[in-house]
């Protein structure tokens, strides 16, 4: 039996979450549905963008969590109260809400019935680590993809994809 529940995507709409949604589409054959997961710093104008983008690229939903309070909550105000400084200057907490994020992709992909995720991280840093070890402790019977790491596409190779197929 075959498996066509939706691949859930973390969609950032940089080059390399956009060139996910139609090759994972296409390579899996299952519909994909991008997830951005509003930590801070998106607003109305760019959510919407970020909706658009997604559907050009032919999604078959976008889904928008806004998580500002839970990560406040749940990791910010520690940080906050422990003074947690990276190099004793910048508060350190990009890392921190790739947790949240993983949580709320996690729960997203269950409610759906997915059993698939990916994200669009690179070899080049540690959100790829971020994202699944906790993917793997929320849920280790997710499936989780990661394509520009796993295939080592080049951002040239990406954005002929892109140009050559009229995606955005």
């Amino acid at each position: 039996m075959s498996d066509n529940s939706p691949i859930i995507l973390a969609y950032s709409g940089g080059l390399d979450t956009s060139f996910c949604v139609p090759w994972l589409k296409e390579t899996y054959n299952r519909p994909v549905v991008t997830m951005c997961i509003n930590t801070g710093g998106l607003d109305d104008a760019a959510a919407q963008s970020l909706q658009d983008r997604a559907m050009a690229l032919g999604a078959q939903e976008h889904v928008l969590i806004e998580a500002r309070q839970i990560f406040f909550d749940r990791v910010l105000k520690y940080l906050i109260a422990g003074n947690v400084r990276r190099g004793n200057l910048y508060p350190l907490c990009v890392g921190a809400e790739r947790g949240i994020q993983a949580t709320l992709l996690a729960e997203v992909a269950s409610e759906r019935g997915s059993t698939t995720v990916a994200h669009g991280c690179t070899a080049a840093g540690n959100d790829q680590v971020r994202f699944e070890v906790a993917l793997r402790t929320i849920n280790p019977n997710l499936q989780v993809l990661a394509p520009v790491r796993d295939e080592a596409f080049q951002r040239e190779t990406q954005i002929k994809y892109l140009q050559d197929n009229d995606y955005p």
